[in-house]
C-alpha cells in the first residue's frame, strides 16, 4: 500500500518517517522547485530523533509537485497532515486523484474538519449534476487523535518527544460512517502494526468522545503557550496562565456535555499533558515562531461555536481565539 503525504511539518514528517521502512510513501509537495530540492539538497530523506534513542535518516521518499500531470495518478491513501485551516485548498489540489476507492486520514488539532471537507468537495445533499456526481464518489474518512509531541526543528528534520509509551494512546483513530469499512480496516492495520506509533482503534462515537478529551488539552494549552511565548511546562508554574487554563475548562465543562465530566477532571487532563511534554514547545507556538497562521479556529473557536448553539456563554475561549489572531495579525502571519 503506497502512502500519499499532504503536509511535511512536524506530524507529516513524524507519519511519514515511521512509515517508509515498512511501505511506499510519496510526499506532496507545494511546487516542482521543492520537489528538485527535496531531491537535491535532502536526498529524499528526512531526519527523525526519537528522544529515548536518538538520531536517524530515513531514505528513499518519493515526492511529487501539488501542481504536476498527475490526474490518471489515483491516490490510495491520502494523510493530510497540513494545518486545519489549509486543509480544505490542500485537498481540492488533488481532489481529481481521489475516487470511492481512496482513504483520507486526517491528523490535525481540533474538531470540525472533517465535516467541513465533505460540506464543501464532496457534498451529500446535491442540487447539481456535478454535485451529485461527487456526492456520489466520497472517499472514506479516517480521523485521527494524535497525542504523539513532535516538533519540526528544520524542514524535513523532526524531534519526536513522547507519545510512543502512553498508555491512552499515542494515536486514535476512527472511521467516519460513511466509509467502506473493508478500505478502513485495511489503512488502520498498517497503523497499528507499527509499534512507534503506539495506535488504539476505536468505533466512531468513541473515537468522537476521545477527540473532544483533545480538544479540551488543545484548548487549555495551546493558545496560552502561544500568547506567552511558553514551552508546554512553563504554565505548571505561571499563576496567570493556571487561571486562563482554568476558564477554558470551566466553560468545555458546561460546553461538552457528552464528556460528563467536571471543570476539575478536565484541568487534570491538561495538566497531565503539561507534564508529559513539559519540554516541548506546542503546535500552536511553533506556528507563531514561524509566523503561520494557527488552528485556533478548529480549537477554542469550535468551542465559542458550540457554545453559541447551546446558548452558552464562552468569554475566556473568545478572548483566547481574539489574542491568538491579533498576534496573528502582529506578526504578520500566513
Amino acid at each position: 500500500m503506497r502512502f500519499h503525504i499532504l503536509g511535511t511539518g512536524a506530524i507529516g514528517g513524524h507519519i511519514a518517517s515511521v512509515l517508509r521502512p515498512r511501505t511506499p510513501v510519496t510526499l506532496l509537495l507545494r511546487s516542482k522547485d521543492a520537489v528538485h530540492d527535496f531531491e537535491q539538497r535532502y536526498r529524499n530523506t528526512i531526519t527523525y530523533t526519537r528522544s529515548d534513542k536518538g538520531r536517524s535518516e530515513i531514505v528513499g521518499f518519493d515526492a511529487e509537485s501539488l501542481h504536476g500531470n498527475y490526474n490518471n495518478n489515483p491516490i490510495e491513501t491520502l494523510v493530510v497532515a497540513t494545518k486545519a485551516q489549509h486543509a480544505v485548498d490542500a485537498v481540492r489540489s488533488v481532489q481529481q486523484r481521489l475516487t470511492p476507492q481512496s482513504t483520507l486520514v486526517l491528523l490535525q488539532n481540533g474538531m470540525g474538519l472533517a465535516e467541513e471537507l465533505l460540506e464543501t468537495l464532496w457534498p451529500n445533499k446535491v442540487t447539481t449534476t456535478t454535485a451529485a456526481a461527487a456526492g456520489n464518489n466520497r472517499p472514506s474518512f479516517i480521523v485521527g487523535v494524535n497525542r504523539h509531541s513532535v516538533e519540526r526543528v528544520k524542514p524535513f528534520d523532526i524531534v519526536h518527544c513522547s507519545g510512543w509509551n502512553d498508555p491512552e494512546g499515542g494515536l486514535m483513530l476512527g472511521a467516519m460512517p460513511h466509509s467502506n469499512q473493508a478500505l478502513t480496516d485495511k489503512v488502520c492495520k498498517v497503523f497499528a502494526d507499527i509499534p512507534e506509533l503506539n495506535t488504539h482503534i476505536y468505533d466512531w462515537q468513541e473515537l468522537r468522545r476521545r477527540m473532544m478529551r483533545k480538544l479540551v488539552v488543545n484548548a487549555g494549552l495551546n493558545p496560552i503557550a502561544a500568547i506567552l511565548e511558553s514551552r508546554n511546562g512553563e504554565l505548571l508554574h505561571n499563576p496567570n496562565g493556571q487561571a486562563l487554563l482554568r476558564g477554558v475548562c470551566a466553560e468545555a465543562a458546561q460546553i461538552l456535555t457528552e464528556l460528563n465530566a467536571t471543570a476539575e477532571e478536565l484541568v487534570e487532563l491538561v495538566q497531565g499533558m503539561l507534564k508529559t511534554a513539559a519540554g516541548n514547545y506546542c503546535s500552536t507556538v511553533q506556528d507563531m515562531k514561524a509566523k503561520r497562521l494557527t488552528e485556533v479556529d478548529y480549537i477554542n473557536g469550535y468551542l465559542v461555536r458550540l457554545a453559541r448553539e447551546r446558548n452558552i456563554p464562552a468569554p475566556t475561549n473568545e478572548f483566547l481565539v481574539h489574542m491568538v489572531h491579533a498576534k496573528e495579525h502582529i506578526l504578520g502571519s500566513k
